[in-house]
């Protein structure tokens, strides 16, 4: 799915020219200060490891999930695992076991070993010397450390915001709100990494530039229409220009 569509779509970090002119002339009038990531899906592989896991659980009681309908339904749509089991018809008491057993694979993965998505190690560092840097995710606090226990990048981000620090999640522009308040930042002084509709979504409602780097369970037809189409994420210091 997102293979065809990437083709279809301008890579800003070669084409400046693709941006809003307008918007981009408003933007520049502010410096970016800092620089918002998403964890899950931009940082990390664990959107993928995620997905795995709750399709080998569907598949073990004959429900085939594919990767379009996960993208749509729970990328996009926002849709939690047990409502996408109710629409295959599944009973109550089968949902609960495919939630459980996805569960218990998912942290088993986990425990193996998490995937840093590539360009992160590599980038990082430089940003972090040029920018605040701040995560901004939906998961919960637990999850996250559990997540990054081993991962090493916490250390480059002086702020952490998780679903424990805000009360509706993305796409409300509560989680990115909650960010500008805890870095005393303006919209205009930051930059949003998403992976998601609902997070990019989320970031743009917060009146944030938002650049999504897509992956194959990102549905771009359902990101809202100013995002920044970004192929590598090991680019994405060539859409702030020196001096910014």
């Amino acid at each position: 799915m997102i293979a065809s569509t990437i083709d279809g779509v301008t890579d800003v970090s070669k084409t400046i020219s693709c941006f809003n002119s307008a918007g981009w002339r408003q933007r520049r009038e502010g410096m970016i200060r800092a620089i918002l990531f998403d964890s899950d899906g931009v940082l990390v592989d664990t959107e993928r490891m995620f997905f795995e896991a709750t399709q080998a659980a569907f598949s073990a009681l004959g429900v085939c999930l594919s990767r379009n309908q996960w993208a749509k339904w729970y990328m996009g749509e926002g849709r939690r695992s047990r409502e996408i089991a109710a629409l295959f018809g599944l009973s109550l008491a089968s949902v609960e076991r495919v939630i459980q057993n996805r569960n218990e694979m998912f942290w088993r993965r986990v425990a193996s070993g998490v995937p840093i998505l590539p360009g992160v190690r590599d980038i990082l560092p430089c940003l972090s010397s040029r920018f605040r840097l701040a995560i901004v995710t939906g998961a919960s606090r637990p999850h996250f450390d559990r997540v990054h226990a081993h991962t090493g990048l916490p250390w480059y981000f002086e702020l952490v915001v998780t679903s424990d620090d805000y009360e509706e999640p993305k796409p409300s522009p509560q989680a990115y709100l909650t960010a500008l308040n805890k870095l005393s930042l303006k919209p205009f002084e930051c930059l949003a990494v998403e992976d998601s509709p609902r997070g990019a979504a989320a970031a743009t409602s917060a009146g944030i530039r938002c650049v999504l780097v897509p992956t194959l369970l990102t549905e771009i037809a359902l990101c809202p229409g100013d995002c920044e189409i970004l192929a590598e994420l090991k680019n994405l210091s060539n859409l702030i220009p020196e001096g910014v």
